[in-house]
């Protein structure tokens, strides 16, 4: 089986009021396409999300929806650290808790937070993917772009989505 992960941008680093308008919908949609693309050009069965807010989120609610038109394919969440979401508002960890339950797998990286708990976590879906589908607003800095150069430096396929 061939897999897939996200790497992305959260809510705030969106150019737009994320969740709203027309940029918002028009990014879901070309989500939708992508991860369809994968599942049937390239055979994508298994796909790993990091469980932030934003891009990585709405990568998971995308596979567990298209999982009624390809029962085969599977959401691997992958966890940074037990209290992931323990600062955040409560629709978000809402949202986070309803993904989680409907994961194949989830897997816990480190016992507590570390100030490297976010990028082992990254290391840990790119190195268990053929592809990397970044979500990224262009800026060289954080998460996202440290995400993108492990994948090149690990020679894995990027896919883009481009926030602008």
């Amino acid at each position: 089986m061939k897999s897939c992960c996200v790497t992305g941008n959260r809510p705030y680093k969106f150019p737009w009021k994320y969740g709203v308008g027309k940029e918002h919908e028009k990014y879901l949609g070309q989500l939708r396409g992508i991860i369809e693309r994968l599942i049937v050009q390239d055979e994508i069965a298994d796909f790993y999300c990091g469980m932030a807010m934003g891009a990585d989120m709405d990568f998971a609610e995308t596979v567990l929806s298209l999982r009624r038109k390809y029962p085969n394919i599977k959401l691997h969440a992958a966890i940074p650290c037990p209290d992931q979401c323990a600062k955040w508002d409560r629709e978000n960890v809402k949202r986070y808790k309803r993904i989680l339950s409907h994961a194949d797998t989830s897997v816990i990286l480190s016992e507590s937070y570390t100030k490297d708990c976010m990028l082992a976590r990254n290391r840990y879906m790119v190195d268990r993917s053929d592809i990397v589908l970044a979500i990224w607003n262009g800026q060289e800095q954080g998460g996202t772009w440290y995400t993108i150069r492990y994948a090149r430096k690990q020679n894995k396929r990027l896919e883009y989505i481009a926030l602008q």
